[in-house]
């Protein structure tokens, strides 16, 4: 009887701790307080533990001074194989312990661009980095300057004080994701220096720091960059790639640099199993037409909608709306969450050079594989307007240089309960007013304007113009004559 009430308040238990975690809460037994794992193609968070936290990244700052190194080669201000003259500061710093990786620079002497890249992203020299910032830049005050601004310009939560990270600067593991994401998007070669073992400068051999690469490798890994001081605890971020997918995780202020890369091992692990299981559901996913018009009118605003299904787990990818196979521009989304049974809606309104064709409207999800899941529907557009109207005079003598209100009445035999049409009235031809708008409810409307006459058609003959959809292929004109009269 105890053991039956005991199993029975164990199974309580247990529903009460399921029910008190999140819908989808994955649980990894990740020791570092900040991680983060992305589907690189995507850009998907696959995984996150308080992600949006600001924390100490120590040499991880170093990919970001990278990354400025490279904006300069793609500018033509740089190339590897430019020389860089150390300063007597740097000189210094390159010896002094409390900088993280000390490696000898001398004052005076000449270092290729190449040689200080990979001091910075192999060893982590920090003194190479200050270089590297007072010959981009003259100053490291002016180049960190310009990391806060490119960060800022990532949409990234960063606060740099320094070039190298020996010294304290605030980044979130989100942030340090899309950092990592970017550099590998838009220069994919900086994959060539973080995926070396180890670097041979000038007769000494400095190991990587990142030991997913050698004595705690892991399949796949080709970079990226460690971070540690006592205020950052250590860091690592770290990136693979396997059956053409990559994979990027953060650990921020981990226990140990063992721990760190135990962390990232899971991290890792996890982002490919969940990629393919979201690769997995992108398979599987079908669209179904919701509500497709049987005919669209011009000016009207109409609505398409397809139902997502077959989606066996969330993921994200670029869903777009099509009119006749070109994007509508407001309903293009590149990172559309998406899940089973979900409705996408496209409002579109056809023009009047639309009238009497048929729109082929599609919907697109594309896949980061290059595969796609579409569907196309064919919506004709009315054959005509049908409008009809009359302006509240005919023929008229009025004074020149007073004032002369004209109404118009614009009729449609559509039967739509609003249509808003575009309209100018004109005299002899010329716009007398800007460009406006007649809203037609229930098949009516009216529109009014009120201008002067001109004292110069004293004498003269002259013609009013109400145009209703004066850019369609064929605008109703309604027309009034008048003679001006001293």
């Amino acid at each position: 009887m105890k053991q039956k009430r005991l199993l029975s308040m164990l199974l309580a238990l247990v529903m009460v701790i399921g029910l008190a975690l999140p819908a989808g809460a994955v649980q990894l037994n990740i020791h570092a307080p900040s991680a983060v794992v992305m589907d690189y193609q995507t850009g998907e968070i696959l995984y996150a533990k308080d992600p949006d936290t600001a924390r100490v990244p120590a040499s991880m700052t170093k990919v970001l001074t990278a990354y400025i190194m490279y904006e300069e080669m793609a500018r033509g201000n740089l190339s590897k194989t430019d020389l860089v003259t150390i300063s007597p500061h740097v000189a210094q710093i390159s010896r002094d312990r409390s900088y993280p990786q000390p490696v000898p620079l001398n004052a005076g002497g000449t270092y290729s661009v190449d040689e200080l890249l990979n001091l910075i992203m192999i060893p982590s020299a920090s003194a190479s980095c200050i270089a590297i910032a007072e010959h981009i830049s003259g100053s490291e005050q002016a180049f960190v300057k310009r990391m806060n601004e490119t960060a800022k310009s990532f949409g990234m939560d960063a606060t740099y004080y320094n070039c190298h990270g020996a010294r304290v600067n605030y980044i979130t593991a989100r942030s340090m994701a899309i950092l990592v994401r970017k550099f590998i998007q838009d220069y994919p070669d900086i994959l060539n220096y973080t995926r070396k073992s180890s670097y041979n400068f000038r007769g000494h051999t400095y190991g990587n720091t990142n030991h997913l690469l050698d004595t705690m490798y892991y399949e796949g890994a080709d970079g990226f960059k460690t971070g540690t001081i006592a205020a950052a605890g250590y860091c690592v971020a770290t990136t693979a790639t396997r059956n053409n997918r990559r994979i990027i995780s953060i650990v921020m202020k981990s226990s140990s640099t063992s721990q760190r890369f135990v962390d990232s091992r899971i991290l890792l692990d996890y982002g490919f199993a969940e990629v393919a299981r979201r690769d997995a559901a992108r398979e599987k996913t079908y669209l179904k037409e919701l509500n497709v018009p049987a005919q669209a009118i011009p000016y009207m605003p109409m609505q398409v909608s397809v139902q997502i299904g077959g989606v066996t787990t969330p993921y994200t990818c670029q869903a777009e709306w099509t009119v006749n196979g070109k994007p509508v521009p407001k309903f293009v989304n590149p990172a559309s969450q998406i899940t089973d049974r979900k409705i996408s809606t496209l409002t579109y309104t056809p023009s009047a050079d639309e009238i009497g064709t048929t729109l082929s409207i599609g919907f697109t999800l594309k896949f980061p594989n290059g595969k796609t899941v579409e569907r196309t529907m064919m919506v004709p557009v009315a054959e005509s307007m049908e409008l009809s109207g009359q302006l509240n005079l005919r023929t008229a003598s009025v004074y020149g240089g007073h004032s002369l209100n004209v109404q118009g009445t614009i009729t449609s035999q559509l039967t739509v309960p609003e249509m808003t049409l575009p309209v100018q009235w004109e005299l002899n031809g010329m716009p007398i007013a800007e460009p406006n708008t007649v809203t037609l409810k229930n098949g009516m409307g009216i529109s009014t304007a009120d201008f002067e006459i001109p004292t110069s058609l004293i004498g003269e003959k002259a013609e009013i113009a109400l145009v209703v959809d004066p850019m369609g292929t064929s605008p109703l004109r309604l027309t009034a004559d008048i003679k001006v009269v001293d």
